[in-house]
C-alpha cells in the first residue's frame, strides 16, 4: 500500500519586506520542498517564491518550521542539539552530520545575534531556541549560503 505525502501550500498574513534593502516583494511564482516531519513522514510544501521590487533579489517564503537548506523540520533537528535524538527519525550518520554543522554554525549565530542586538536594541535573551536563531539571522540576510563560499586562493 503505497502513501500519497501531504502537500500545503505555504503563505504568510505578515507584510514580509526584503531583508537587504527593505523593498516590497512581488510574488513571482512557487516551488515544491519536501520536508522530513518527526515521526519520519515525508510532506512537500509550495512555498512562494518572491523578487524585491527594489533590488530585485528573489527570496523564499519559507515557514518557521523549516532550516534553509535542511530536509528534517525545525523540531526535530532541535532534538538532536537537545541531546534527545533517540525522538527522532534519522539515522546515526544523519544525527552526527546534523550536530557538527550546529557545532560549526552556532559561534556565528551568536555573533550575528549580539550584533544584531547592539545595533538596534533587540533582547534574544541568554536562552533562544535553535530555530529562533536562525530565523533572526535569515531574516537580516546573514544566513551563510555554502554555494556563495568563498575560498582563499
Amino acid at each position: 500500500m503505497s502513501q500519497r505525502a501531504k502537500v500545503f501550500f505555504i503563505r504568510s498574513k505578515e507584510k514580509s519586506v526584503c531583508p537587504i534593502c527593505g523593498g516590497r516583494f512581488i510574488v513571482i511564482g512557487s516551488r515544491r520542498r519536501k520536508v522530513i516531519e518527526t515521526d519520519g513522514r515525508q510532506t512537500t510544501l509550495v512555498i512562494r517564491r518572491l523578487r524585491c521590487r527594489a533590488c530585485n533579489k528573489i527570496h523564499h517564503e519559507l515557514p518557521d518550521i523549516l532550516i534553509p537548506y535542511k530536509r528534517h523540520c525545525a523540531e526535530t533537528i532541535e532534538k538532536i542539539i537537545a541531546a534527545k535524538a533517540e525522538e527522532s527519525p534519522c539515522e546515526e550518520s544523519t544525527i552526527r552530520r546534523i550536530k557538527a554543522w550546529w557545532a560549526a554554525l552556532l559561534p556565528y549565530l551568536i555573533h550575528v545575534l549580539q550584533s544584531l542586538d547592539a545595533k538596534s536594541q533587540l533582547a534574544f535573551g541568554d536562552i533562544c531556541a535553535p530555530k529562533e536563531m536562525v530565523r533572526a539571522v535569515v531574516n537580516t540576510n546573514h544566513w551563510i549560503h555554502t554555494r556563495s563560499a568563498c575560498c582563499p586562493g
